[in-house]
């Protein structure tokens, strides 16, 4: 039996306690080396090992393949295919090549332009929609949805256009999931290419045109209308040519003069030698008449309103506006002939240096570069976080 009491109960107990070893004694604590080799693994899973594994997983098992299909072409005017006028300018880049259109084809390969003629042509909705499981380029994907402005962000993401001026060369660079999806695309874009600048080419033909059409079809109605009046006046006056016939009337007053002075003559030799020579009368009547007919043909030419010389007056006006408007057709002619050789000269193609090619091997992504650059980083992180110091010291012996 147990001693009754609690003195009794304490003098039992405390023996036995003072005479057991310390509990704290029997489990060491961990060893401080031991615990700093434990934190740098944990670090080295978090930094480097998860990281990579993770990067790696994702190539290898879930990334989706993206081929390329590049292209090459040139935008060239007629006036730079001479090969002995291309030199190479700082300022102006190669002779024969258009700056100005290889920016504009630029800009709408990279427009919403460029993607609804895809989506017509090409059917881009579906190309970007083979993406499967891939999380971070799958269309419509988590982050956004299937609406025309985020196809455009991600048709911006799978296009690349960029220009040399230097060479004066476009690089076309297209992304899909399938070979035939991405020259399929780049095809579409560059005969769109064509096809705008056709219709540049147009207008500016027409507008080059249109103005010196506009001006030979004004010149032509007024060359006419000056061609008809000049026709009405002749028909009114019964005469072709008022200035010819007025040389005409002149010629014979001129004939009729010399008459004159003649018969003139002879009646004063005839009157001096012979006073009643019975030919004097004759000569003096030969006299009247040539004075006569002298006076009516200068009254026919400048006499009066019915003569011939306000009819001169309005024949050479009615021809000098139809010379006029004649020289103003053939200037109009000259100039529209001269605007269409400029616009021709002037008229912009797309010249193709590569065309877009049938890719049989995967381009993107680079898994294995990747997974070894997140290790590369990972293992900089880790030797830059890692403590550094003098190791701890070696713990004393436990107390028995």
């Amino acid at each position: 039996m147990p001693p009754e009491g609690t003195d009794a109960w304490a003098d039992v107990i405390q023996p036995l306690e003072l005479s057991r070893p310390s509990l704290v004694g029997s489990f060491p604590p961990p060893h401080p080396r031991r615990r700093r080799w434990m934190r740098l693994a944990v670090r080295f899973l978090l930094i480097v090992l998860l990281p990579t594994l993770l990067t790696g997983g994702y190539f290898g098992f879930v990334a989706v393949d993206r081929y390329g299909s590049d292209a090459k072409f040139l935008v060239r005017k007629p006036n730079g295919l001479n090969p002995a006028a291309q030199t190479l300018s700082i300022d102006e880049g190669p002779k024969g090549i258009s700056s100005d259109d290889s920016y504009a084809v630029r800009d709408f390969m990279l427009s919403r332009d460029a993607v609804r003629l895809l989506l017509d042509k090409a059917d881009l909705r579906a190309a970007a929609e083979r993406a499967g499981r891939d999380p971070f380029w799958r269309f419509p994907g988590w982050l956004n949805g299937a609406s025309d402005e985020e196809l455009y962000e991600f048709y911006l993401s799978m296009v690349s256009v960029d220009y040399e001026s230097s060479t004066g060369v476009t690089n076309l660079h297209v992304e899909a999931f399938r070979p035939d999806d991405a020259q399929r695309l780049a095809t579409v874009l560059i005969n769109g290419a064509e096809a705008l600048l056709n219709r540049l080419n147009e207008r500016a033909r027409t507008d080059a045109v249109q103005l010196a059409t506009a001006e030979v079809a004004r010149d032509r109605s007024a060359a006419l209308v000056a061609e008809d009046r000049l026709t009405a006046f002749r028909e009114r006056e019964s005469v072709i040519d008022p200035t010819k016939y007025s040389e005409t009337i002149l010629a014979t007053i001129g004939t009729l003069s010399m008459q004159l002075v003649d018969t003139a003559a002879q009646l004063d030799v005839t009157m001096q030698a012979t006073p009643r020579s019975p030919q004097i009368a004759p000569l003096r009547g030969r006299v009247r008449a040539l004075q006569g007919q002298i006076d009516n043909e200068r009254v026919a030419l400048a006499g009066g309103d019915m003569s011939l010389a306000p009819k001169i007056a309005d024949y050479e006006r009615l021809v000098l506006t139809r010379d006029f408007a004649q020289r103003s057709l053939i200037s109009a002619l000259d100039l529209l002939q001269v605007s269409r050789l400029d616009v021709l000269r002037q008229q912009a193609y797309l010249e193709p240096v590569v065309e877009p090619g049938l890719a049989d091997k995967a381009r993107y992504p680079r898994g294995i570069l990747w997974t070894v650059c997140v290790l590369v980083a990972g293992l900089t992180v880790f030797m830059l976080f890692r403590p550094t110091g003098p190791a701890p010291a070696r713990a004393g012996r436990r107390m028995a």
